[in-house]
């Protein structure tokens, strides 16, 4: 086997299907690379780039928000909040999600520390969706 089927799947309705030669997926765990025959396993993605191969040769890469990754031998599915291409960031729009949640945090009282850290969780994500886009070129 030459190639692997990658499915992304997003809430929001995008959908990205590929027969690829390889895929290299940003995880929460660091970057996991997929050549056909990968053995089963499953991750946690925050914000992340996937970049694959085609058949072709030709690359592709998008980021996707917020979901899982799930590798099998000849195939990887990703299941996502949201799919974007770096350039359609929009950073002023998540600049102003973040300064909204730091101020939902700052309204939290200590003693709701499971609630403030799941907004900090979702103030890394978008911090990181936010960096995916100002390091294109």
């Amino acid at each position: 086997m030459t190639s692997i089927e990658l499915h992304i799947a997003s809430l929001s309705g995008k959908q990205i299907k590929a027969s690829v030669k390889e895929v290299y997926v940003e995880t929460a765990d660091g970057v996991v690379g997929v050549l056909p025959g990968h053995q089963p396993e499953f991750y946690s993605v925050g914000a992340g780039t996937v970049k694959y191969v085609d058949e072709d040769g030709k690359e592709g890469e998008t980021v996707v928000y917020d979901g899982f990754v799930q590798i099998e031998p000849y195939a990887v599915r990703i299941g996502v909040k949201d799919i974007v291409k770096p350039s359609e960031i929009n950073v002023q729009e998540i600049k102003a999600e973040i300064e909204n949640l730091k101020a939902k945090v700052e309204a939290l009282s200590e003693e709701e520390s499971e609630k403030i850290s799941e907004i900090e969780k979702e103030i890394e994500k978008r911090e990181s969706l936010i960096s995916k886009a100002t390091a294109q070129p």
